[in-house]
């Protein structure tokens, strides 16, 4: 274990060598990047990213640059990315465009040889420098019908005439779900770009050299020993791998073949992606077989095969959609993955460690190229240095397994004896337990069904008084209501009361009691009994809750009983509405003239602090108007996350049915909410008082 931990070091150690600490290059801004300091020193390469000028739905020259200028505004797009809109607002054309970028860099290198290395845009380009068509990809076009999409990255040498450049570049698509500059243009000294661009040849064939010889090595293998198919699977990853690495980047491929066309390069980046998938889980599925579902191999090789064939039969301008999915896709079945060899560690499976390790830098490097990839993060893509780390470990594991295949068959088979006995053992145990286990499962049931019994009848009787305590009296000609009452059991911790002080008096309780059923029903006849005998001498909302305040709160050393609870009085002597709330949320009004009136909470809730004087809200009322009175539970699964947002929805909900009849109003109310929160059901009790001033 410690030789292959060594190894391991030792390669991501030759990684790290490659990657050095360096100046941040400056970005654009609005069109202008500044980057004398940065360049005058040797050796440095700057990506011309930031804030392009943004010309969208306009392709023009540069001699036409200044006139757009005089009559238009341009946009600034952020390079790299793309102008792909939603998916959901514009289907398989949400990429399709064209538009034309500008840039100026102030460099300080008049008449020092540049370079600059343009990769492929998405999906046709050209790049005017200073005025001067100096690079292409494909043919630029208004039209789907005459744009031609092409990836073929180049170096473009060029020697500056000032010490500031013009960048015009005009991009079009119509064949990519990705559309725009999604890739980094990058400029620097002449020998400084070609040294770099020399390094990334050396580089990626050595890693295609490394990789597709380890796939021949293991077809070899497999040739003389077919006993053991995982070292073919393992081959044949091995090859595609190789064979994504010489097709993206560079596009070595199409360097070879400069005939080449863009549809079929396309399509064989993309299958030597999707093939991957299937056939790893294939090879880790023959090496960790008592771990890994066949179930979950079956669904990852047909679903990999599906995107292949989807591939093989559609054009890019759809399968190219197929990418993030399978990406996400992906990474599900690496995190499988993950789980399967975590099992595999527990068990001390040989190997299993080992092959784990290699997999998490395998699985990083491929989440960091997929957020990379899709313009989440600037980084440097590692994907083929984490294959070829795991590669080269899993060659080293898989000679290991060849070398101790009869030792670990014998020290299996033993282990499998063993744990068959152990099983046994258990199994026998088990018989005894169910026996002793029936016979007393029959007398619980027996005495569970009794106090069942008892619990709904007590529960009806519960139901019973809580509706006749709740019943609404006559109110006409002042006021009429309406109640939407929704618990999540018979009887629900929501409780309400609506009493008749006087001819021209009326007074409303809504409360929200601790728990449901039983505990609900006893706690809210406690608060019932409070409130009648409080209102008596409570002359004004704010008093009442005064006086239940202490009451609770004298009994709480024993009952521990907290609630949130409002009071709302009507006057038609004088046509005012008073209210007090304890630790509820804002209540409204909706004026005869439109106009919102937030009625806000005045106190803690009931029973928590001692001596508590709780505020008091009046505001004048008129016929027409209505107060809408409720629970949290009736908006808090609008937005569970954010109940400002929450509050909102409601808000906008109560508003809308103010041209209503009022007999309408809790229906659409009702019917509004549940389109909202995509249910049919309450999850906590709900309830909603619809007050209007006659």
């Amino acid at each position: 274990m410690k030789h292959y931990l060594r190894w391991i070091t030792f390669l991501w150690s030759l990684v790290l060598l490659t990657c050095s600490v360096a100046e941040v290059p400056p970005v654009a801004e609005k069109g202008h990047l500044t980057a004398v300091s940065y360049l005058a020193q040797n050796n440095q390469i700057i990506p011309i990213v930031g804030d392009w000028e943004y010309y969208p739905g306009m392709l023009f020259s540069p001699s036409e640059l200044t006139e757009i200028k005089s009559i238009r505004e341009p946009l600034y797009f952020t390079v790299p990315g793309v102008w792909t809109k939603s998916f959901l607002e514009k289907g398989f054309l949400a990429g399709d465009g064209y538009g034309t970028f500008h840039v100026e860099l102030l460099h300080g290198l008049k008449g020092i040889p540049l370079s600059i290395k343009v990769p492929e845009m998405e999906s046709a380009y050209i790049l005017f420098v200073d005025g001067e068509r100096l690079a292409s990809n494909g043919y630029v076009s208004t039209s789907y019908q005459s744009g031609i999409p092409e990836y073929r990255p180049q170096i473009i040498d060029f020697i500056p005439k000032e010490n500031q450049t013009s960048f015009l570049l005009q991009i079009s698509n119509y064949h990519h779900r990705k559309g725009g500059p999604a890739q980094v243009i990058i400029l620097g000294r002449t020998s400084d770009i070609h040294k770099q661009y020399e390094f990334q040849i050396l580089r990626d064939m050595l890693l295609v050299g490394s990789i597709l010889f380890m796939g021949l090595y293991h077809i070899f293998l497999y040739w003389n020993r077919k006993k053991d198919p995982f070292t073919y699977w393992f081959a044949l990853t091995c090859i595609l791998v190789a064979l994504r690495v010489f097709i993206t980047g560079n596009k070595y491929l199409v360097q070879v073949i400069p005939d080449l066309p863009w549809e079929i390069h396309l399509k064989l980046s993309y299958l030597s992606f999707f093939f991957i998938t299937p056939i790893f889980a294939k090879y880790v599925y023959l090496l960790f077989k008592p771990y890994f579902s066949r179930r979950v191999y079956e669904l990852l090789k047909y679903v990999g095969y599906a995107f292949c064939c989807i591939v093989l039969l559609t054009r890019s301008s759809f399968y190219t959609y197929l990418m993030v999915p399978f990406q996400i896709f992906t990474l599900l079945g690496a995190i499988y993955t993950l789980l399967v060899l975590s099992r595999a560690i527990r068990d001390s499976q040989p190997g299993s460690l080992i092959f784990l390790i290699s997999f998490i830098v395998f699985v990083a490097s491929f989440v960091n190229d997929i957020l990379v990839n899709n313009l989440i993060i600037n980084s440097p893509l590692t994907i083929h240095f984490g294959i070829f780390m795991m590669f080269f470990v899993q060659s080293i594991y898989i000679a290991r397994n060849f070398s101790k295949g009869f030792v670990d068959a014998e020290n299996l088979a033993i282990e499998l004896s063993e744990k068959n006995q152990t099983l046994q053992k258990v199994q026998n145990q088990i018989t005894i337990l169910n026996e002793r286990l029936e016979t007393r499962v029959k007398e619980k049931t027996i005495e569970l069904q009794s106090k069942l019994d008892q619990i709904t009848k007590d529960m009806k009787l519960a139901k019973s008084i809580i509706q006749s305590v709740t019943k609404v009296p006559e109110m006409e000609p002042h006021l009429r209501v309406d109640i939407l009452y929704k618990p999540t059991a018979d009887v629900g911790g929501d409780i309400f009361f609506v009493k008749r002080i006087q001819d021209f008096y009326y007074r409303f309780f809504l409360g929200d009691a601790t728990g449901h059923g039983l505990q609900a029903a006893l706690y809210s006849m406690m608060i019932q009994s409070e409130f009648e005998r409080v209102s008596a001498v409570a002359m004004r909302p704010n008093d009442l809750l005064f006086y239940m305040n202490q009451h609770f709160y004298d009994k709480n050393a024993d009952l521990q009983i907290y609630f949130p609870a409002l009071v709302m009085d009507f006057d038609f002597h004088q046509n005012i509405l008073r209210y007090a709330g304890g630790g509820v949320q804002n209540q409204i009004i909706l004026k005869k003239n439109n106009e919102s009136l937030i009625v806000e909470n005045t106190g803690p809730i009931i029973g928590i602090l001692e001596h508590y004087r709780y505020g008091i809200f009046e505001s004048k009322v008129e016929s027409g108007d209505r107060i809408f009175l409720f629970t949290d539970g009736l908006f808090e699964e609008l937005n569970e996350a954010d109940g400002m947002q929450a509050w909102d929805d409601l808000m906008q909900t109560i508003q809308s049915t103010n041209e209503l009849p009022f007999q309408e109003i809790i229906p659409s109310i009702q019917t509004m909410l549940f389109q909202k929160m995509n249910k049919t059901t309450w999850k906590d009790d709900s309830t909603l008082i619809v007050i209007e001033i006659t």
